[in-house]
């Protein structure tokens, strides 16, 4: 379904309503036009008429026409235009002139000057009529006299487009530049908006600050009522996370006297069906306290990245106190053994914060213990301006088809291992938030490998 844009609707709506009005003004001007430049012919048209009609009598019982010259040099500025004449006795007959010229109109019998349009030889034509009362001068006898002149009206159509664009080509420039001042204004007027969606887009995924903008009055309670969502958004998942961290903490100790309970059991039991049971007891109690420890490790370090700022941190420094940390735990002491730490000997310092990139080290790193035990490489260098860390271990891997969803939270590949499918969605996490990629590929000869890579910095001025 298409996306509704009101600007977009603005600018149609407005584009329809100048297409009428330009339409309708278009429309009166050639109007106006076609009459002005009948009015402007039409004068040369009578004069000639008149011109004509000045010079008849009546001498001997015949009618006299003497044609001034003037009459039709008028007529004749334009190359465009043809002109015709004709010249009739009191009786109706045929005087001079084309003699069948305007044989379909009415005899009047007065002075009165007409124009008429008419049709002559199949083209469009424009007649000025007129009769003068002459007497003839021997014998006194009189009679009407008439006199038709016409011409075609291709220089009249000539003047009335000619008008016509003369006159719709202010209108046409008017109505661009008021095009243009409307679009420019419809899209300052929405501007704020934009504003707003690229400050969201900018921010991380748990920043649920206020939108601190000064915004017109027209968008303001659109932004006040955001901000009241966000801020109850905020309270409930700032609740959640609460009350996660502390279920977290407080299940950590109960856990970890389950696990060494059942140990100390499995030791003394006899019965295999009850040592089978205290196994299970003993695995699900790992599986519990694993999970509260990633939920705990989640819950700090989601609260680290929205309160701490970043600084420049040494990578190699945090990653050396992440395997510090894993080899005090009882739990991973004896695959530490075989783990194996290669790192730059010169500092490679990236934008985090402390905590939580030694915490996203710490997951990567347990996950490869917990579903691959055995022998464990950790690389960190510096490649082409960024800090790229690889752990790579000798388990199974993972099928490509799988590779896509490891990241995903409470993700298992194998469920008959441990694991919370957690560490990895909080690594990528974290490693969104500092700007950095991570991705998972199969290790030559075997395994997997988890790469992170951030932007290094060589000092604070490179920040």
């Amino acid at each position: 379904m298409a996306r509704l844009s009101i600007e977009r609707r603005l600018l149609i709506t407005t584009a329809c309503l100048f297409l009428v009005l330009g339409t309708v003004l278009a429309l009166t001007v050639r109007a106006q036009a076609r009459r002005a430049a009948d009015e402007a012919f039409d004068r040369v048209l009578t004069a000639s008429a008149l011109a004509i009609a000045d010079t008849v009598g009546i001498e001997e019982g015949a009618v006299t026409v003497d044609i001034p010259y003037s009459a039709f040099a008028i007529l004749g500025t334009s190359r465009l235009n043809r002109v015709f004449y004709r010249v009739t006795a009191p009786d109706g007959s045929h005087v001079t002139g084309s003699p069948i010229l305007a044989l379909d109109m009415a005899a009047m019998q007065d002075d009165t000057l007409h124009l008429d349009d008419a049709v002559y030889r199949g083209d469009p034509v424009r007649i000025a009529s007129v009769r003068r009362y002459r007497a003839d001068t021997v014998t006194g006898a009189g009679g009407w006299i008439g006199v038709f002149v016409a011409e075609t009206r291709e220089a009249r159509q000539e003047l009335a487009e000619q008008l016509t664009f003369n006159g719709m080509l202010p209108a046409v420039a008017i109505a661009l530049l008021s095009g243009g001042l409307i679009l420019v204004s419809v899209r300052s007027a929405f501007s704020p908006l934009r504003l707003i969606e690229s400050n969201l887009r900018a921010r991380r995924p748990s920043d649920l600050s206020r939108i601190d903008r000064e915004v017109p009055a027209e968008v303001s309670a659109l932004v006040s009522a955001l901000n009241d969502f966000m801020d109850r958004l905020g309270s409930v998942l700032d609740g959640v996370k609460r009350v996660t961290a502390d279920a977290a903490h407080q299940l950590r100790t109960p856990l970890a006297a389950i696990q060494a309970q059942a140990e100390v059991g499995l030791e003394e039991a006899q019965d295999p069906q009850v040592r089978r049971r205290l196994s299970r007891i003993h695995h699900n109690a790992r599986e519990a306290g694993l999970l509260a420890n990633m939920l705990l490790s989640d819950a700090t370090t989601m609260h680290r990245l929205e309160t701490q700022e970043r600084e420049i941190v040494d990578f190699g420094d945090a990653t050396r106190q992440a395997l510090q940390m894993l080899r005090a735990q009882s739990a991973y002491a004896g695959l530490m053994q075989s783990l194996v730490l290669t790192v730059d000997d010169a500092p490679v310092f990236v934008v985090a914060e402390p905590v939580v990139l030694r915490e996203m080290v710490r997951n990567i790193v347990e996950n490869a213990l917990i579903h691959a035990p055995g022998p464990t490489h950790v690389h960190l260098a510096v490649s082409t301006g960024r800090a790229v860390l690889r752990v790579m271990d000798r388990g199974a891997g993972i099928p490509d088809i799988a590779k896509g969803s490891v990241f995903q939270r409470f993700a298992r590949i194998d469920v008959r291992h441990p694991g919370t499918g957690l560490g990895l969605a909080i690594a990528k996490d974290i490693t969104v938030a500092f700007g950095g990629t991570i991705s998972v590929a199969d290790r030559a000869g075997g395994g997997l490998v988890v790469e992170v890579a951030l932007r290094a910095v060589a000092s604070k001025e490179d920040a």
